[in-house]
């Protein structure tokens, strides 16, 4: 029995060996990575915030990125930018089982099959001036109901031509099927089932948002001439080639308002303008940075901030901040799963993982932080091997000249076929 169980934990031991050699095997293509500790490792959601030094080094959109534990299990993961939401989806509906019990009407919405996820109903009833209770359930199978709001109010007064009013009633996000929606007559006007005419039921998403903040590197400005006036020129280093979407000037002028242009340098020969405006203060506002927004967001390491000062002074800029949404990694960790992670990433060639995880993630979610180590190259790290004509770059000479002195050989060959061919063509004149 002893023996057995030790050749088990043998087996064991090497399989998991293989694993991890696989794994490391098959992560050389990736030249960096990070460590990721997920507080105590305890099962649950995480996510961790992709750091700039880390998406200077990926591609662009971040499909390189692949996480693992340190027995070289991949773990699936969703990549989410914390962009600032506010949106607004309607679902198809249909009604039906409307009626009325006592002093409260009711009505079933179906959503159809598969409706997605849902949170919001808007309810349309007869009437001016009163207060309503609404009670809402949702079901799978409109049999079994389970309560998803009660007591919320919708209400609607008028008051020397003008009208407040609020039909909408929130619920935990969902994705039942059915829907019950009842309204209560109001207890103090009326003792009468109010009239529920329509039930439209949406999908509202708002997320404030997370953005990352850095500070720039700000060279000494440049006088130029722009657009035939004097100007300003500022070259803005990000640090990084990154995403970024804004930029907070700190400003020390009491007042001006000049115009401005920012551009994106990286190319010379492709100068990009990404904003233009015009930065105003007056005289006696308090000196807050003042915050740029790009018509769309940037991947890019250099700008270029250009002011217009005509005839005036050129402004005194002490600090210039970037900023970006943040770019988030959310996973969850499993039972078994050993820490520190490891996140890889430098594949310029890598395909995007596509994994179901993501899909399945719900909207709104609040996973705990990890925390990420420094940048470190990867041990296992096998560059692609260059094209032969790279590694030994003298052979295309050697090729040229074996072709040239093919070639030679055939022409000269071809010359002494046609000599010879000549010389029997003039033997055979003389003889006739």
């Amino acid at each position: 029995m002893k023996k057995f169980g030790s050749v088990t934990l043998l087996c064991v031991a090497a399989a998991t060996f293989i694993i991890s050699a696989f794994a490391q095997a098959s992560m050389s293509p990736w030249a960096f990575f990070v460590e990721v500790t997920s507080g105590s490792g305890a099962p649950g959601t995480y996510n961790l915030v992709v750091p700039l030094e880390v998406m200077d080094r990926s591609r662009e959109d971040l499909a390189d990125l692949r996480l693992y534990d340190t027995n070289g299990r991949e773990i699936p993961y969703a990549l989410r930018i914390r962009k600032e939401v506010d949106e607004k989806r309607q679902m198809r509906t249909r009604l039906f089982n409307q009626a009325s019990v006592g002093t409260a009407s009711e009505v079933s919405v179906d959503l159809g099959e598969s409706p997605g996820e849902h949170n919001e109903v808007e309810i349309e009833t007869e009437g001016r001036n009163f207060r309503r209770r609404v009670d809402l359930e949702g079901s799978d199978s409109g049999k079994e109901w389970k309560t998803l709001s009660t007591g919320d109010v919708i209400f609607n007064f008028e008051s020397q031509n003008r009208a407040v009013e609020s039909n909408r009633v929130s619920y935990p996000t969902s994705r039942y099927r059915y829907l019950r929606v009842r309204v209560f007559a109001d207890e103090l006007t009326s003792k009468q089932a109010p009239v529920i005419t329509g039930a439209n039921v949406t999908m509202v998403l708002r997320e404030k948002g997370e953005l990352t903040n850095w500070t720039a590197v700000v060279q000494s400005y440049q006088l130029l001439r722009n657009q035939g006036a004097p100007a300003s020129a500022w070259p803005i280093d990000l640090g990084a080639r990154v995403p970024v979407d804004r930029l907070a000037l700190a400003i020390d002028d009491a007042s001006f308002s000049r115009p401005f242009q920012i551009e994106v340098v990286d190319d010379p020969q492709n100068i990009r303008l990404v904003a233009s405006g015009e930065l105003t203060r007056r005289a006696g506002e308090e000196r807050r940075p003042l915050v740029v927004t790009f018509e769309k967001e940037e991947n890019a390491r250099k700008l270029r901030l250009l002011i217009n000062d005509y005839n005036n002074q050129t402004l005194t800029i002490s600090s210039i901040s970037a900023s970006a949404p943040g770019r988030q990694l959310v996973f969850d960790l499993k039972e078994g799963a050993t820490q520190p992670l490891h996140l890889f990433f430098g594949n310029p060639k890598a395909t995007a993982p596509h994994y179901d995880f993501e899909k399945e993630l719900p909207a709104k979610l609040s996973p705990l932080r990890s925390e990420i180590a420094a940048v470190a190259n990867n041990p296992d790290y096998r560059p692609e091997p260059l094209p032969l004509t790279e590694r030994i770059p003298w052979l295309i000479y050697v090729v040229l000249a074996a072709s040239s002195i093919a070639l030679a050989i055939i022409l000269i060959s071809l010359a002494r076929t046609a000599v010879r061919a000549g010389s029997q063509q003039t033997e055979t004149s003389g003889q006739s």
